[in-house]
């Protein structure tokens, strides 16, 4: 890959001066602006493509350089002494130890365009950013770019982030848009690294992603609907009814259509019960138990299965006995042979 400008080894006397160098017969200008010491930055009209530790000749005598590395942005006054702190004794380095000497000084790396420059196969290149990333000395964002980031700034980015959706999400506000997260992390929301830490965020949190926002698809419960939800189990438990359809809530609990089915959505997500079908549902402590019960029935008793049988060991009616059996039907449970069931759960 061609750069304009490359931060290059050389002695001179003057902090600024011009030559000329001879690339492949043709003369090329450039001009050398002192960094520290011997370290130059060295500006070409045209943009070259040279390799780490090259040996370029400055025409009509005027001495030698080294190439150490192209300049990747633009630097301040600070940034330019960090870098000169970086490439100290950076022609004895692995590779490995520049990129961790040069994401000191700038916070995120491309290093797909270096992979030339330093005369490496990707598949280098990955072992030894994966190495640095098992050790935190620096953090992957894609492989497929070689973008790279600080361990700190990645630690510090995705805890800012965290920060913001959390007290969004304990706030039980619905919606947080992205220029409110870019504003916490210090990143376009456009960037590689802003939608890195979202999906590494997303999981801790039930939501949807949008083009300009994330949508919590379900918020924290407030004190008033834990009471609710209590209090529809307790309902259930004390009516004796494990095995229960939304209308049995209806009959038992005070509560409007809305705010039962929204317990009941809260309650199967949280897995205090499963459901069989369209309309019945089941406590999970219960199903476990009738679960037992067939395992040791299969093995005391044999796998053909009538309702009769479960009929003993659940204590249920006829019309809940053929929800269960073909609930277990679907599920791979059982297997119908007349009206009979031939039981398939292992023993």
């Amino acid at each position: 890959m061609r750069y304009n400008a490359y931060f290059v080894r050389l002695e001179n006397p003057q902090d600024v001066f011009q030559g000329n160098v001879q690339l492949d017969g043709q003369s090329l200008p450039v001009s050398f602006r002192r960094v520290a010491a011997d370290l130059f930055m060295a500006h070409f009209k045209s943009q070259a493509e040279f390799t780490f530790r090259q040996r370029l000749e400055l025409k009509n005598a005027r001495g030698a350089f080294t190439v150490l590395l192209p300049v990747l942005s633009q630097y301040n006054q600070r940034k330019l002494r960090r870098m000169g702190e970086a490439l100290a004794g950076v022609e004895e380095r692995e590779f490995g130890q520049i990129v961790t000497a040069l994401i000191a000084v700038d916070n995120f790396l491309d290093l797909e365009g270096l992979l030339h420059f330093f005369s490496l196969e990707r598949s280098q290149v990955v072992e030894a950013l994966t190495a640095l990333e098992l050790q935190q000395r620096l953090k992957v964002i894609n492989l497929n770019y070689l973008f790279v980031t600080s361990w700190e700034n990645y630690a510090a980015s995705l805890a800012a982030m965290e920060n913001v959706l959390r007290q969004a999400y304990e706030g039980r506000e619905r919606t947080v848009k992205f220029a409110r997260l870019e504003k916490a992390v210090g990143a376009p929301q456009e960037s590689i690294f802003f939608r890195y830490l979202l999906r590494k965020c997303s999981p801790e949190f039930p939501c949807r992603i949008l083009p300009q926002a994330l949508v919590f698809s379900q918020l924290p419960l407030s004190a008033e609907e834990k009471a609710r939800i209590a209090e529809i189990e307790k309902a259930l438990r004390t009516n004796k009814l494990p095995l229960f359809t939304f209308e049995n809530v209806q009959k038992n609990t005070p509560f409007t259509q809305k705010q039962i089915n929204d317990a009941l959505w809260t309650m199967l997500n949280e897995g205090t019960f499963l459901q069989l079908d369209d309309r019945h549902f089941i406590f999970s402590d219960e199903y476990a138990k009738i679960i037992n019960r067939l395992k040791k029935f299969a093995r005391n008793q044999g796998d053909v299965l009538t309702f009769d049988d479960l009929r003993g060991l659940t204590n249920y009616s006829r019309k809940y006995l053929i929800v269960l059996f073909e609930y277990w039907d679907r599920q791979g449970v059982t297997c119908r042979i007349g009206n009979r069931r031939k039981i398939l759960l292992g023993t």
